[in-house]
Order: structure tokens, then sequence, then C-alpha cells
């Protein structure tokens, strides 16, 4: 990090020189003005030739500025919406009722198909293949987790930041790149793996990915007095506050490397009292919130500190769950400040601030729902259901802007919404599940159909922008099922003795891998599905060589997987299994994971499992409100594909998309063929 320093004496410095400079600037300016003089009465006695030479110069510089990004008249709109999870299994029977008017009607005057989705069915895995049109082995995606075989470090898949400087997670191009070498005009907003920002000839706006101010994907804040019994602190910090008058404490900010050497987090001190019964006044950095119980605050501005001359600017909310008999306090993740980011998230770089003007503060955390508040019970349902709200109406107000203002090019939106809601909610529609209630509110067991019954607005919405020569795609990533069942897939490793804990007495093993023995573990599982070889010559501490041993390795996981059967339900726990070999295809697929669980619809890899850590029992209830899920075999969650145009594929894949786009606006067969795509043009 590089700062800047102006010592006291500079002024007077300046100030002393200042006739100097002065007699030597005016000097050079009288030679230059008589140098200029002798070159137009140059100029003006060869005026023939002159003219000559500056057309060829310019056909020459067009020419060659041609050659290098040859643009395309495209004068029409080719609008894509993404809506995440949007499931054919509900959407079919809702259009059957005429309760999808728009969906219907797009399906009956254009086209509709189930649209095969990728392996794993994640979002960021799918999303990559949408823009890209390229399998996991070559945009190198293939997990919300990933590791590093060297030292068995694990990471997350959607972001790379590193020394502060924000890095390309993707390793190849996508649509908007294409378009934008085109000069066509680009929108693009909210496209989840698209952090930082790409330079496109038009407008984007980071989506799944953008980290919160600690650098995390959500992490928000709850302060108590109240005697804890909820330890489960996976998505949030909960900080213990003894009931008094006045309350002061910390919001904890970035970490920051400290004189030592070790990083701190950046500390704002705030205070609270308590002006009356049921009211609290929060106070910090000059600034003063009152709330009442149940009520949630507006956008609150919050800098921290990180470094000579640098703060770290974000934007919050709190929401008040009770004064009394204790206090409870819920602070929403920090945000970056969309006017000021800490981090790119928009490109134009400015353009971030110049929409918070024009539609107000906005979230612009990739995965701006705050789930993990509802899990471990800091919000409940309907003050989650307020924030989803919340974030839905700031969708709806980019997307009416940019669309009212959008007449010819390539524009995409993306709602995450039906995702999280179906993750959320779908214990009230599944009698099934371990959370299910009999006796809930209506409201709850109708959520996901009425979400699904948003988004047919605002699809809606967006038709009347659409012109009968322009082309509207719609379509989902992946679908939906249940999830009454978590599996953790180390210990049944374990069970099978081919993962083993540096305490072999052990019940547990922590998470991040850091208990494994590796000297006698053959393979190991990370994220949502996926299972490595500990291979020798390619992990840090492999066993297992490459070859015939690990083939028969993998064979034998395979075998046992997939004959796997839960006694207490009777069910198969995996539907499919998937060697990489068999399904990923490029230069990044020496990265992926070995195997590939395909679950049955019901089971999934536990939250443990995901971080690399190896509990006692081999499979559990899901207990968990986040009962819905996706991450299982690919071909039991079809996603949606609509399009006003009929659809001749019968089986599309949301790899075609991309090359679709691209053929859309006019890139020819040649051009289509060159780029690699394990996709096809739709149309």
């Amino acid at each position: 990090m590089i700062f800047g320093y102006i010592d006291p004496g500079t002024g007077y410095t300046v100030a002393s020189l200042g006739g100097i400079l002065l007699t030597f600037l005016l000097g050079m300016l009288s030679t230059s003005l008589l140098f200029i003089k002798k070159i137009f009465n140059f100029l003006k006695r060869h005026k023939a030739w002159v003219t000559i030479i500056v057309i060829g110069m310019i056909g020459v510089t067009l020419g060659v500025f041609s050659m290098q990004k040859p643009s395309i008249a495209f004068d029409k709109k080719v609008i894509v919406i993404g809506f995440d999870a949007l499931s054919p299994r509900i959407m079919e029977p809702l259009m059957a009722q005429g309760k999808l008017k728009n969906f219907a009607r797009l399906k009956t005057e254009g086209g509709y198909r189930h649209l095969a989705t990728t392996t794993p069915a994640e979002s960021p895995v799918a999303w990559s293949a949408f823009s890209t049109g390229k399998n996991p082995g070559k945009s190198g995606i293939f997990d919300f987790i990933g590791r590093n075989p060297k030292d068995y470090f694990l990471s997350l898949s959607l972001s790379n930041t590193e020394g502060g400087i924000a890095k390309p997670v993707i390793k190849t191009k996508r649509f908007w790149q294409y378009t934008s070498d085109k000069k066509i005009p680009t929108v693009i907003l909210g496209c989840p793996v698209s952090f930082p920002p790409d330079k496109v000839h038009g407008k984007m706006l980071s989506g799944m990915g953008v980290p919160d101010l600690l650098g995390t994907e959500g992490t928000f804040s709850f302060y108590t007095s109240a005697k804890e019994s909820n330890v489960d602190t996976s998505g949030g910090r909960v900080f213990s506050v003894k009931k008094s008058p006045m309350i002061i404490d910390y919001f904890y900010g970035p970490r920051v490397a400290g004189l030592t050497g070790g990083a701190e987090a950046v500390k704002v001190p705030f205070k609270v009292t308590f002006p009356a019964k049921g009211k609290a006044e929060i106070e910090f950095q000059s600034k003063k919130v009152s709330l009442s119980d149940s009520e949630w605050s507006g956008w609150q501005e919050i800098a921290f500190d990180v470094g000579l001359f640098r703060k770290a600017k974000g934007i919050f909310k709190f929401f008040l769950v009770a004064t009394e008999p204790d206090l409870k306090l819920y602070v929403s993740p920090f945000n970056l400040d969309p006017r000021a980011p800490f981090l790119p998230i928009s490109y134009p770089p400015d353009y971030s601030r110049t929409l918070s003007d024009e539609v107000g503060l906005f979230h612009t955390q990739g995965m701006p729902f705050d789930t993990w508040s509802l899990n471990e019970k800091r919000l409940d349902e309907k003050r989650f259901l307020e924030q989803v709200g919340d974030v839905l109406e700031e969708r709806e107000k980019m997307l009416a802007l940019e669309l009212s203002r959008f007449d010819k090019g390539v524009f995409y939106f993306y709602f995450e919404d039906p995702d999280i809601i179906q993750h959320m909610f779908w214990r009230y529609t599944d009698p099934q599940h371990p959370l299910y209630e009999a006796d809930a509110p209506a409201e709850y067991k109708n959520m996901i159909s009425t979400w699904y019954e948003k988004m047919d607005e605002i699809l809606g919405r967006v038709m009347e922008h659409v012109g009968p020569n322009d082309t509207l795609l719609v379509l989902s990533d992946h679908g939906f099922d249940t999830y009454r069942r978590t599996v953790h897939v180390n210990s049944w490793l374990r069970e099978r003795g081919l993962l083993e804990l540096k305490d072999a007495g052990a019940l547990t093993g922590e998470p991040l891998l850091k208990s494994i023995d590796w000297a006698k573990t053959k393979a190991y599982s990370i994220g949502f599905g996926s299972i490595y070889v500990n291979e020798r010559g390619r992990e840090a501490q492999g066993v297992v060589a490459a070859g015939e041993e690990k083939k028969n390795l993998m064979a034998q996981i395979v075998e046992g997987l997939e004959s796997w059967v839960d006694e207490k339900y009777g069910n198969r726990v995996v539907n499919k299994m998937y060697v990489s070999q068999d399904i990923y295809k490029g230069p990044e697929a020496k990265n992926s994971p070995d195997l590939v669980i395909g679950f049955n619809a019901g089971y999934g890899s536990s939250w443990q499992t995901a971080l690399g850590a190896v509990p006692s029992d081999l499979i559990e209830d899901n207990l968990r409100k986040w009962s819905g899920s996706h991450l299982f075999d690919p071909k039991l969650v079809d996603g949606v594909l609509f399009s006003n145009r009929p659809i001749l594929n019968e089986k599309p894949s949301i790899m075609d998309l991309a090359p679709t786009i691209l053929h859309l606006v006019g890139f020819s067969d040649e051009e289509i063929k060159a780029q690699d795509f394990d996709g096809q043009p739709l149309f």
C-alpha cells in the first residue's frame, strides 16, 4: 500500500520558487508559439499533400481499430432474466391453476422446456456455466468450497481477494465480454460469480461473490444480555453484554495487521440507552438511532479506520428484537457502501454510486439474505420476510430504472429470491420433514407459491419492454426439493477405513480438515458433495498412487455410496455417483473433485462435511430451518427455460444460453464454434 505525504514546509518552498517558475514557463510559452506559427505557415503552403496524409492516417487508424475489435450493428433487444431455483414441479401445476399467467403466456406464445443443470446442481457452478457456455472443467468452478492440495486449505470459490485486490475466479470468457468486444450495449445486473466486475460496453453490478466488509459472505452480529442457550454461531457473532441503564460495546469491522504483525478487528464503540419502556437509543460515530421493540432501522452508515488516510465504509441495519427482560439487538452484516465501495463492485466504477443516487441505498453483499439469522433463531420468520421484502423492493427499482432506458443490446437481471424462500420455507410444505408443522399459519404453508407469483408479476412488467423483434429468455439454474436428512460423508469414509483422525479414539474431528491423519487417509470430502482422493504427488501428504490404485479406490467408494440405504426410512441415500473424468473436460479439470455425489432427493451433505469436519454420526435428521435444497443428483432438479421464440431443442442445457445470446446478436456460426463452447445455440 502506497501513501503520499506532504510535509509542512512544502507550501513555503513552492511559494519561494514561484517567481523563477513563472519566468521559465513564460519563456517556454513564447518559444512554443513561435514554433507553432512556423508549422502553420508550412501546412498552409502544402494543403493538398497534408490533406492526403491526414486522410491516409485516419484510414489506417480506423482499419487497425476495426481489425482489433470489429463491431456488430445490433439494434434489437435480448433480455435475459434469471430466477434462481424455479422448479418445473412447482411451476407446472401453478400454471395449470392459472396462477402464473405471464409464464403461461410466454410458454404459449413462445416456448418452454426443462433446462438441464450442471453437476453439481449448485448456483455458482450453474450460473458460471450459463455465462461461459462451458462446463466446470473450463470455468474452474466446481463447488461452493474448494481446497488447495498443497496445504489442504479451504476457500470459497465465489471470490478471490489477495493483498486487498479482488481477482476473477472464472478462468474463461463470459458472454458479456464477447458482446463488449463487438461494442454491443451490454447491461449485466447481479449475475452470480461476477466479482470483481468486468469492463463491459455498458454497465455491470456484481452479484453473488461480493463479500461484506469482513470479507465473508455475510456475518451478522447479535448483542444480548440474556443467558445464551443457543450456541450455534455458524453465520454470525454473538456478544454478551451486561444489562444496565447504559450499555457500551463495540462493532467489530475488518481485520487489519497491527504493529506486532497479528491481525485485529477494527472496533467502533457504540452506546445503548433506554429512554422509555420498550425503546432504545443507539449512538455511534456522532449518530443517534431511536428504535422501539420489534422495529427495523433504516440504512445506517459506518466507517472503519483501516490504515493511514483509509476508511472502509459500510452500511447496515439494526433490528431491536427486545429491550425487556433482556436486550436483544440484531446488527445486519456490514455491506460495502455502494457510494464508496472498499472493493470494486460495478463497472464503470462509479456506477454503484450513481445507481444508489437514483434508487437509494441497497444491499451490495452478493448473497444479501440473512438466512443464518433465521437458522440460528436470531430473527423469526416474520422479520426475515421483511428483510427479504426489502431486498426485492431494491431489485425491482433497479430493474424498472434500467429497463426504462435500455433500447438495444443485451440485458441480464438476476433474482435470488425463489431460491432463498424455498430453502427456508420448504418445511411447511412437506409433511415428512422433521420440522413440519401441521398447524402452521397458512401464510407460511403458501409462501413458496406466493413468491412464484411475485416472480410472475415481475415477468409481466419485463414483457412490457419486449418488442416484436426482440428476444426474451427466462431461466432458472436448477430446480428444488425437500431436504430431510443430513449426511456426514467424512464420517462414512472414516467408518469404511478410508479416513483416519490423528486421535484414533476421538468421537469427532474438527472443521477445516484439522483433525485428519493424512498419512492414514485415502479420501476426504469437502463442499456439498465433493470427494477427493488423497493422491500421492498431488496432495501435500498424499498416500494413494495415481493410476490403478486410485481407480480401484474410487470404484470402491462409488459402489459403497450407491448401495447405501438409510436404515431409518429404507431409502437410498445416493442416486448416482459421478467420476470427474466422465463429466469435466478442459484445462481446469485437473482441479476438480475426483468424485461428485448425486444425492437422492431428501438427502444432502451436512454443513460439517462442507467444512471438512467429521461428526460422530453417519446421518441424522435435518433440524435446520434451511429445509429445502437443490444439492441432489442433477437429473432430479432440472431448471426451467422460457422464451418468446419457439425452442426447438427438446433437451436444452444451461450451457446453451451463452452461445444462444451470441447467435442472437449476430455472431456467425464460425465465430461461435471457435470459442469451444460446450453448449449450442437454441435458435
